[in-house]
């Protein structure tokens, strides 16, 4: 088996696969990257067996064959080698050694057989469906819909922060996708916060009254795409087990998260009466700064809002320093005071974007001290929710 393949080109295929393999595996085969050479074609995949992914790339080669590469060792090497030349990769099936040549030099590898590998019977024994329509758009009556790029990533941007990492949540460990022909919610919440995002369509292109729960590492793939995505589902006995994604030259395939997510739409508050509207970029800047001075573990940082002002304090009793900042702002109610972990408020606030809002401003929405807080762009357009939750027991 022999190939010659620019650097570059192998440089970008391979950072699209490795994400499937497992920093650590019982399973010594799931190290490697399945290569398999036909003519001109080359294709890598990888999997940990939660996620799959395979991507192809043309070669300069009238060979075939296929190897198990080690995963890590190739790309230090190809990554140590530039993205400028190209290198000459050799495999003999004798004994399953690897050759790389280049024009610094020759580094020789130990392979595995091919046949060694996990089956995967979501990759190879699935097709992908056709599209219905000449514009590319999948049918709302089944669970296929066609993506852009900028759709895909501000639902994985604006939802994989506040996913849980509580492994004993599992149902919270991942972000809920809801599909509903003219528009998608992605939503997540580790029960501190929670963010929803909204992304729309002119025509009727997302399967009706679809959902899914994807897991969080798969979401950081999705927050990586290049190109448009087109989504199909896979289903064992009857029931959808895996969603496979197509971009481009790259097939992703991940498990779902086979449990029930809460019932988010409670927990957003509908009577939020005291509004504060705030510019972004004061807003986060006395925050971070004001956060310096609050206790390393509570994380404790207090605001005070009056019809025009917003106070930032924070204090730790254990070392003594406090600090504070006041910013203008508009509010529609008498003082009113509470206390956050900011690390949640900052990430939040983060994610609202000059894409998100006009002339940079942000509403954050109140009840009582202990309720919920929204936090919303300064527009019209409903597409990006976010909520806190105050700390209800604070150390001040």
């Amino acid at each position: 088996m022999e190939f010659t393949v620019m650097l570059s080109d192998l440089q970008k295929v391979l950072q699209k696969v490795l994400p499937a393999i497992p920093p650590k595996s019982t399973v010594p085969v799931l190290e490697h990257i399945y290569l398999k050479l036909n003519a001109d074609k080359l294709q890598l995949i990888a999997t940990d067996q939660n996620i799959i992914l395979m991507s192809k790339l043309n070669v300069e080669s009238t060979d075939s064959g296929e190897i198990l590469v080690p995963a890590r060792t190739l790309n230090d090497i190809v990554k140590a080698l530039g993205n400028t030349g190209s290198i000459r990769f050799v495999a003999d099936f004798d004994n399953y050694e690897i050759t790389l040549h280049s024009s610094k030099g020759i580094y020789e590898m130990k392979g595995l057989d091919a046949d060694e590998y996990i089956d995967m019977p979501q990759l190879f024994d699935y097709s992908m469906p056709e599209l219905t329509d000449n514009e590319g758009l999948a049918s709302s009556t089944n669970n296929s819909a066609t993506l852009t790029k900028e759709q895909v990533l501000y639902l994985c941007d604006k939802t994989l922060y506040s996913v849980s990492t509580d492994e004993y949540r599992v149902s919270m460990t991942g972000v809920l996708f809801q599909f509903h022909e003219t528009f998608v919610n992605a939503v997540s919440t580790d029960s501190f916060r929670l963010s929803k995002a909204v992304v729309h369509s002119d025509t009727p292109s997302f399967p009706q009254n679809f959902e899914v729960l994807l897991p969080a590492r798969s979401v950081e793939i999705l927050k990586k795409v290049d190109a448009d995505v087109f989504m199909t589902t896979i289903e064992n006995f009857g029931k959808v087990s895996h969603i496979r994604f197509d971009i481009g030259d790259t097939t992703f395939i991940t498990r779902i998260i086979n449990e029930k997510f809460p019932p988010y739409e409670n927990v957003i508050p509908t009577a939020n009466e005291k509004n504060l509207t705030v510019d972004i970029d004061e807003f986060l800047s006395s925050l971070r700064r004001v956060s310096l001075f609050a206790n390393e573990k509570s994380k404790q940082v207090k605001l005070l809002i009056d019809e025009n002002q917003l106070k930032f304090y924070a204090e730790d009793d254990e070392t003594g320093k406090s600090g504070e900042e006041i910013i203008s702002c508009e509010f529609n109610a008498e003082h009113y005071e509470i206390i956050f972990n900011y690390k949640y408020l900052i990430e939040a606030v983060e994610h609202i974007t000059a894409r998100d809002t006009t002339e940079n401003l942000l509403h954050i929405s109140f009840a009582e001290p202990s309720r919920p807080v929204l936090i919303v762009p300064n527009n019209d357009k409903n597409e990006l929710l976010l909520l806190v939750m105050p700390i209800r027991n604070p150390s001040y």
